[in-house]
């Protein structure tokens, strides 16, 4: 039997607000596993606090789409995808209106030698590699308004993450890193189902023939064609089922 591929999102859809997963899920994505299928995680956090939340559960993604996509790692930690910002956007971003922003973040590109470091714009040097831009907002309202504008402003990736504005290099996305592993592993739309709960999960939608969202999601989300499901554990049941095994 081929292998198949289940993708999930971290925060809000595995993740709960407490930095936690749930019981169940956890079962789940072992089972999963151990049937001899594939898991990976794509979310748009950066290495050091993926790699914690995996060993506080004892558990080994087949692979990490970080960082909404500019970075993909294979299991063994191997750098098989990599992009960094255009080093003109941090500054294009100093020059928006910043007034509504609690937090501008700027992630330094992985390197295995070094950890990643997190930047404000007062520190950011030019000479430096960026792979992440996160604007912080109060409210998802707030930042849904502002989306728009930032996407006028700058020619990288724009998404929107609940109260977050994330910013990846051009051509990134969650999606365009799973298409990518499914090249890779010689996958089709037809092997693989994916989960996500925000607006940086819809191009994960786009290269699955089985997406799930959350019904906790933004109403919008519930109208991009995925499957509502309670969490994540309903989610590998229900493609268990179409699957058949």
């Amino acid at each position: 039997m081929t292998k198949k591929l289940f993708v999930t999102d971290l925060d809000g859809t595995l993740v709960t607000r407490n930095n936690e997963i749930e019981l169940a899920d956890l079962h789940a994505i072992r089972s999963w596993q151990q049937q001899g299928n594939l898991w990976v995680v794509a979310t748009g956090r950066k290495w050091d606090s993926v790699v914690e939340l995996l060993q506080r559960y004892d558990l080994a993604a087949d692979a990490l789409i970080l960082e909404n996509g500019a970075l993909v790692l294979a299991a063994n930690g191997e750098i098989i995808w990599q992009k960094n910002i255009q080093s003109e956007t941090a500054e294009q971003i100093a020059t928006f209106d910043l007034s509504f922003v609690e937090e501008v973040c700027l992630v330094t590109s992985f390197n295995q030698a070094a950890p990643q470091q997190l930047l404000n714009l007062d520190s950011f040097k030019e000479t430096q590699a960026i792979s992440a831009i996160t604007l912080r907002y109060a409210t998802a309202d707030l930042a849904e308004e502002y989306i728009n504008q930032v996407e006028a402003l700058i020619t990288d990736a724009v998404f929107r993450n609940m109260n977050y504005i994330d910013i990846a290099p051009n051509g990134c996305s969650k999606g365009a890193a799973v298409k990518f592993l499914m090249e890779r592993l010689m996958l089709t739309k037809n092997e693989v189902s994916v989960i996500g709960d925000s607006f940086n999960d819809i191009s994960l939608f786009e290269v699955s023939r089985y997406p799930f969202t959350l019904e906790h999601a933004e109403k919008a989300m519930h109208e991009q064609g995925a499957l509502v499901v309670k969490n994540v554990h309903e989610a590998i049941n229900k493609v268990r089922l179409e699957w058949d095994f």
